[in-house]
């Protein structure tokens, strides 16, 4: 079966997902940020009676903290980005990655039919599975993804 059909059949379930950090929208930037840091992570998801409202990611804090003055009592909730796109486990691979390209997302929240949430899916947890599932054709792939070699590099 080739990688194409896999990326179509594989569910998001059957992936590893990323940890999940989730704060409350009425939680402040101060402590926001500082669970991030804590945490070791890029993103944390925003909810409200459980449901997710918001995602706050690093681009947030690029385009909407940096070298502004900002009051870091403020909730996270008048800088997240609202409303976020997400998937459900039962997606396929390939959802997720057209999904993570199209918006270049790094990270999508994943939720059940409810909207209530379940996890977060990220790019690393694409890489690793491709690098694990295929090995010789990821660490075959020329870095630059047009990049033709009009012959074998090497001995």
């Amino acid at each position: 079966m080739g990688i194409e059909n896999v990326l179509h059949q594989t569910k998001i379930r059957h992936l590893n997902w990323a940890p999940v950090v989730r704060v409350e929208s009425g939680s402040s930037i101060r402590e926001v940020l500082a669970m991030m840091q804590s945490s070791r992570v890029g993103c944390v998801l925003v909810t409200e009676n459980q449901k997710l409202v918001g995602i706050f990611t690093e681009r947030d804090i690029i385009t909407k903290l940096a070298g502004s003055d900002v009051d870091y009592s403020k909730t996270v909730r008048e800088f997240m980005t609202p409303q976020p796109k997400t998937l459900h486990p039962e997606d396929s691979f390939a959802a997720a990655i057209q999904l993570m390209d199209k918006g270049c997302y790094r990270d999508i929240p994943l939720v059940d039919q409810e909207g209530g949430l379940l996890g977060r899916l990220s790019v690393t947890n694409i890489v690793d599975f491709l690098t694990e599932h295929y090995p010789q054709e990821v660490f075959s792939l020329s870095p630059h993804s047009r990049q033709k070699f009009a012959e074998p590099d090497g001995a």
